[in-house]
């Protein structure tokens, strides 16, 4: 017996060691081509995009960049992704806190209507917002009785802000109630009992376990606002994708609509990198 287990036991030893030794399987050749392949793809705009604005000289280049009117271009669009993103941060944490943590009458019916704005199109949405908020609107219609003859104009960023953050919300919505359906409330009813208020559970408690989630939901919402094209141009506002188009389609020299795409790229590089060392440099607890 004695013999058998020392030969058993060698023959675990082997088999440890051997899977420890044992190489890394490589990927097959097909899968790196086919990786490649759309590694390319995907860099080939960007691609066009240096040629075309480095085929424009250094000095236009410069010129492009220190004019003032790309100033306000690059500030606007990141003062309307900042903005945006916290307005729906607020607006999505709030609705899965609701729709989750509470015993809100038909919680299941608001669980699904409170995602409907992702199936509609932000250009539509921004043609809804006109339609009733802007100059001869139905709103205005309402309120010219009551001896209200304008409205505040809905163009510009307000309008924009308003319509990206009705439609981009529930990306972080979606995000944070996967996150609180995963999180044990225990955690929070034993807080409670120890004399926690409603409102420090919350901070000290649940939202170190949805920092994850909140930053995941909020790159998505800041990149579909840099990337939106609909809205922003149905309410006139000066951002990166409505000045690339309108450089691209009406000017000769497309040299400007590259450099200012570059940028557009650029800004959301920084989004990126932003997001990846706020989640590296957060504590995450676990509930388990």
């Amino acid at each position: 017996m004695t013999v058998n287990n020392a030969k058993l036991s060698s023959f675990v030893i082997a088999i440890q060691s051997n899977l420890i030794q044992r190489p890394a399987r490589r990927a097959p050749l097909l899968l790196w081509l086919v990786a490649l392949v759309i590694a390319a793809l995907a860099l080939l705009p960007l691609g066009y995009l240096v040629i075309r604005a480095t085929g424009a000289g250094y000095d236009k280049v410069l010129d492009i960049l220190l004019r003032p009117k790309t100033h306000e271009i690059f500030l606007g669009s990141a003062a309307l992704a900042t903005s945006v993103t916290l307005a729906a941060v607020f607006i999505g944490v709030l609705l899965a806190w609701l729709t989750v943590r509470t015993d809100l009458p038909g919680r299941k019916i608001w669980a699904v209507l409170t995602v409907l704005p992702l199936v509609i199109p932000s250009y539509v949405g921004a043609f809804t917002l006109v339609s009733a908020f802007g100059p001869k609107g139905i709103v205005q219609g309402w309120l010219e009785p009551f001896g209200i003859d304008r409205l505040p104009s809905i163009y510009g960023f307000p309008g924009a802000f308003l319509a990206l953050t009705l439609f981009s919300y529930p990306y972080v919505l979606l995000s944070v109630r996967a996150a609180l359906r995963g999180l044990d409330p225990s955690l929070e009813e034993a807080a409670r009992c120890l004399g926690r208020s409603q409102l420090r559970v919350f901070r000290e408690i649940t939202l170190p376990h949805l920092r994850p989630s909140i930053m995941a939901g909020g790159l998505l919402v800041a990149l579909y606002t840099l990337s939106d094209f609909g809205a922003v141009s149905m309410l006139r506002f000066d951002s990166f994708t409505r000045a690339i188009y309108l450089q691209y389609s009406a000017s000769f020299d497309r040299s400007v609509a590259a450099v200012l795409a570059l940028l557009l790229v650029a800004l959301t590089l920084v989004i990126l990198i932003f997001e990846k060392r706020m989640r590296g440099q957060a504590r995450y607890y676990r509930s388990s």
